[in-house]
C-alpha cells in the first residue's frame, strides 16, 4: 500500500507548496473581488495537475533510451495476471485516485466544460498524453491505466454534479461557480 500513501503524501506537498507560492496573488486577487473559494478551485486544479505529472512521469528516473519500450494495447489483460488482490489494489487504486481532482475541479473551474463528456475527454486527453510519453522514457504504456484514470476522472465528475445537486441553493457554492 506505500504506493497509495506515497500519493496521498505528493498530493499533501504539492497542495502547500502552491497554496504557499498562492498567497500574494490570492490577497491581490481577492482586492480585485475575486472570491477566495474560486481561486482556492484553481489551485486545485494546478496541484491535480502537478500531482500527475509529477506522480506519472517525474516520480521513477527518466530514460530516453530505454531497453525495451512495453506497450499493452489490450484491455483488461491485468485480470489474469493479477496474483492477489492486494496487488490489484495497490496498481489500480492509485490510477483511480490520482484522477478524481481532476475530473471535479475540470467543471468547477471552467464552466463551458460542465458537461461529463466534456471532463471526460478532457482528462482522456492528459491520461492519453501522459502514456504516450511513458512509452518513450522508459515507462509502460497501458490501456487499462488510461481506463482506470478515465474511470477516476468520471467519479470525480460525479462528486461535482452530486455537491451541485445538493448545494445548488447556497450561495456560495453558485458564487463559486459562477465567478
Amino acid at each position: 500500500m506505500h504506493r497509495i500513501e506515497a500519493y496521498i503524501r505528493l498530493a499533501l506537498i504539492f497542495i502547500v507548496i502552491i497554496s504557499i507560492l498562492y498567497i500574494p496573488i490570492l490577497l491581490k486577487l481577492k482586492k480585485k473581488g475575486k472570491s477566495v473559494l474560486r481561486q482556492l478551485s484553481y489551485i486545485g486544479l494546478i496541484s491535480s495537475v502537478f500531482l500527475i505529472v509529477f506522480a506519472t512521469i517525474l516520480f521513477v528516473p527518466i530514460t530516453f533510451e530505454p531497453q525495451t519500450h512495453i506497450l499493452n494495447i489490450r484491455p483488461f489483460n491485468w485480470i489474469g495476471n493479477v496474483d492477489s488482490f492486494e496487488q490489484l489494489i495497490v496498481e489500480k487504486v492509485p490510477n483511480i485516485m490520482l484522477f478524481i481532482p481532476l475530473g471535479f475541479f475540470i467543471p468547477v473551474v471552467c464552466k463551458s466544460r460542465r458537461k461529463w463528456y466534456k471532463t471526460a475527454l478532457i482528462s482522456f486527453g492528459v491520461t492519453f498524453s501522459v502514456e504516450f510519453l511513458q512509452y518513450f522514457i522508459g515507462r509502460s504504456a497501458d490501456i487499462d491505466d488510461v481506463l482506470t484514470n478515465l474511470l477516476g476522472a468520471i467519479i470525480g465528475y460525479s462528486i461535482f454534479r452530486v455537491l451541485a445537486y445538493f448545494l445548488k441553493q447556497k450561495q456560495w457554492w453558485n458564487t463559486l461557480l459562477n465567478d
